[in-house]
């Protein structure tokens, strides 16, 4: 079993994209990256996006075992660019591992996906029965 991390928030495309850009983003979801040696990703696995609701942009689509979504947007970024070389993302995600100090954001800077490390605010407390580990922040 592995490990799991959820993903909040959304991608946002800099300029409308056309029906063909749109064609050429949606074949890259889901796939395996280990599948495309064109796309020189060894270390990536499954590009686990999707567009959403309105087709502005792109989030997570709630796949299980979501790794390096850093290096998957930069992919995006890198690929979609070779033929559409105004193609750009603005915004974030906001990623929760399972364990409470894996949290952190992926922003776009400079026109490239960055992971940034969120620290938490409150205290840490675990719980004596089911040692799940939560963050409690006192009221004022």
């Amino acid at each position: 079993m592995g490990y799991h991390t959820e993903f909040k928030g959304e991608l946002k495309f800099t300029k409308e994209l056309t029906a063909s850009q749109l064609a050429k983003l949606n074949s890259m979801f889901g796939e395996d990256c280990r599948e495309h040696p064109e796309w020189e990703s060894r270390d990536l696995h499954y590009i686990d996006l999707e567009f959403n609701e309105d087709f502005s942009g792109i989030r997570w689509d709630g796949g299980e075992k979501t790794y390096s979504m850093d290096g998957i947007v930069n992919l995006i970024l890198r690929e979609m660019r070779r033929k559409y070389p105004n193609f750009g993302l603005k915004g974030k995600f906001v990623a929760q591992g399972e364990d409470i100090e894996d949290r952190w954001e992926l922003v776009i800077e400079k026109g490239q996906a960055v992971r940034r490390i969120l620290t938490l605010e409150g205290k840490v407390i675990t719980c004596p029965h089911c040692a799940q580990r939560f963050e409690y922040e006192e009221g004022e």
